[in-house]
């Protein structure tokens, strides 16, 4: 339903605030999102975070690294088009992972679903200051992804932060991923409330 991406550096509190916080709020997914971290690093950091998650029953998803997911005891990796191919790290991981994959347009969308993707990030969605030189595919591509791939999981990403995810939600919307709404947030839980009670009223009605 909402997966925070968190990467330390955009963090307005301590990062194990801002994870705890985020949780209080909603959030069943933390994505760990640091791409200039050494391998040993990244994966003390992971630990760190699944130490914060695992007893909420909360996932935690590594941000590009299969090596560190594993390492880790990470519930999944995510991984971007530049990065090991989906089908490479299906048959590195077997189904001890889940295995996310960032998609741009349907041809992406159906390239990871056909090569194992547990579920897609569908995106952007709007302008991004994660991703500034992406352009936003928008509620259309959402729109497409959910009437194609109706059974596979998706998080809408990009831009979204609470008053957008309605229409999200309208456009088929199930599940949000957010970085910088929450991580920059004075108050992470209550972004994250807003945002799951802005997904659940639409859902509802």
């Amino acid at each position: 339903r909402l997966c925070v991406l968190v990467t330390r550096a955009l963090c307005r509190h301590p990062w194990d605030e801002v994870v705890s916080r985020a949780i209080d709020g909603g959030a069943d997914a933390i994505q760990v999102r640091e791409k200039d971290l050494p391998a040993r690093e990244l994966v003390a950091h992971a630990r760190a975070v699944r130490a914060i998650c695992a007893p909420r029953g909360v996932a935690v998803i590594v941000n590009d690294r299969l090596d560190v997911a594993l390492a880790s005891g990470a519930d999944g990796v995510h991984l971007g088009t530049e990065d090991l191919p989906i089908a490479e790290a299906r048959r590195i991981a077997g189904t001890s992972l889940r295995i996310g994959a960032s998609t741009h347009s349907l041809a992406e969308a159906r390239a990871a679903v056909d090569a194992g993707a547990d579920h897609c990030g569908v995106g952007a969605m709007y302008a991004s200051g994660l991703k500034p030189g992406l352009a936003p595919s928008g509620e259309a591509y959402l729109r497409a992804f959910v009437a194609e791939f109706p059974q596979i999981p998706h998080l809408a990403i990009g831009g979204i932060a609470p008053g957008r995810v309605a229409a999200l939600a309208r456009a088929g919307c199930r599940g949000i991923a957010v970085s910088s709404a929450i991580c920059g947030a004075d108050d992470p839980a209550a972004v994250a409330r807003a945002i799951c009670a802005e997904l659940a009223a639409e859902q509802a009605s």
